[in-house]
């Protein structure tokens, strides 16, 4: 908190793991249709167990790839990029207690005028915490990899 009374944000480390995965796939399984899909998947989160992870905690970033040959007969090489933040359960916030946060869900606060318990200084105390889900949950079983 500033001399104005205003709380201040700061910038933390927060718990997150970023991995890849390269998937070998036969020409016919590399379809428009499928690429399409790699494209609506990316942005998600997972909606159910996924490579060891609970819902929530895994965000798609999407692939990249390419043929490992020049016939149309050789196989597709792509690579899957994951991020991943762990869940939340009962975080503290002042007085406040959260009870789910989902690794990739948006918690804010809203603070209000207090006094200090000396009464000596005006300070902002949390009131309310809102968590947002600000990523679509989906089924990764469309990617074709394993959960």
């Amino acid at each position: 908190m500033d001399n104005e009374g205003n709380v201040n944000g700061v910038d933390i480390a927060m718990p997150v793991m970023n991995f890849s995965e390269p998937h070998y796939f036969s020409p016919g399984r590399v379809s428009t249709s499928y690429k399409k899909r790699i494209a609506e998947l990316t942005g998600c989160v997972n909606n159910g167990s996924f490579k060891g992870y609970a819902a929530g905690e895994v965000l798609f970033l999407g692939a990249s790839g390419s043929r490992r040959g020049k016939s149309s007969k050789d196989y597709w090489e792509i690579t899957f990029k994951f991020a991943v933040s762990p869940n939340n359960v009962n975080l503290r916030i002042g007085t406040l207690n959260i009870t789910d946060k989902k690794g990739w869900d948006y918690l804010w606060v809203r603070y209000a005028d207090d006094v200090s318990t000396d009464r000596r200084a005006l300070i902002k105390k949390p009131v309310a915490a809102y968590v947002e889900k600000v990523y679509e949950q989906v089924n990764f079983s469309g990617l074709g990899i394993g959960s």
